[in-house]
């Protein structure tokens, strides 16, 4: 049996055994990476109008304003189609509205742009992740994986995603590299724990838990 967690258990944190949402992001060790980092997106600049719109929709994202930041990004999107952070911008702000399935399609369209990019295959992922579609999100998150391999929480949600595969071996291999990269995610420990219990471990599962609230004790 799972215990409570003393994580956040509301749709913000992904350890959980409800489909998770875009993950709050956890500031990863810093260590050189493994294998090539294509993170980010190069391209051309926005003109002062639209970058100003921009700015403002990355400021009512942040606010939770959700569906003026929508609008926001729609905006610069309706200008720049092919602008790939307004599109990530309004994917986000869908999905924050738990508008799934117009999220995923803006997303899309991000990923055709820049199927190289790490960050567009998280987003992409956790959208996935959240619509219950596990498989797709997995193979998503492989992808961010491969491309950035100090993606810590690209680690987590694929590890999540495995677990709601009932693929606990898999899950547990990905999760260790989340804790490799993020000591102190208890986030990992916790679905590691879930993974353990599901292979039978429950002694294993029992420690993992209890690692999820002192993440330090496992360093």
């Amino acid at each position: 049996m799972v215990p409570k967690t003393n994580e956040d258990d509301t749709p913000e944190s992904p350890a959980s055994e409800a489909p998770a949402p875009e993950p709050a992001a956890e500031k990863p060790a810093a260590r050189a990476p493994r294998r090539g980092s294509r993170s980010a997106v190069a391209e051309p600049p926005l003109d002062d109008a639209l970058a100003a719109k921009l700015e403002r929709a990355d400021t009512l994202a942040a606010a939770g304003s959700h569906a003026d930041a929508a609008e926001a990004f729609a905006s610069v999107v309706a200008v720049r189609p092919d602008h790939v952070r307004a599109l990530l911008g309004l994917g986000g702000a869908l999905a924050a509205q738990g508008k799934f399935e117009a999220a995923e399609k803006e997303l899309r369209r991000a990923e055709k742009l820049a199927p190289d990019a790490a960050d567009v295959h998280l987003q992409l992922g956790a959208t996935l992740y959240r619509r219950g579609n596990y498989a797709a999100a997995a193979v998503t998150l492989r992808r961010a994986v491969e491309l950035d391999g100090e993606a810590a929480q690209a680690y987590l949600l694929l590890g999540e995603a495995l677990n709601q595969m009932a693929e606990p071996d898999a899950a547990i291999q990905v999760l260790e590299e989340a804790v490799r990269i993020q000591p102190e995610s208890s986030k990992a420990y916790y679905a590691m724990g879930i993974a353990y219990d599901r292979k039978g471990n429950h002694d294993r599962a029992a420690e993992m838990y209890r690692l999820s609230r002192d993440p330090a004790a496992g360093r």
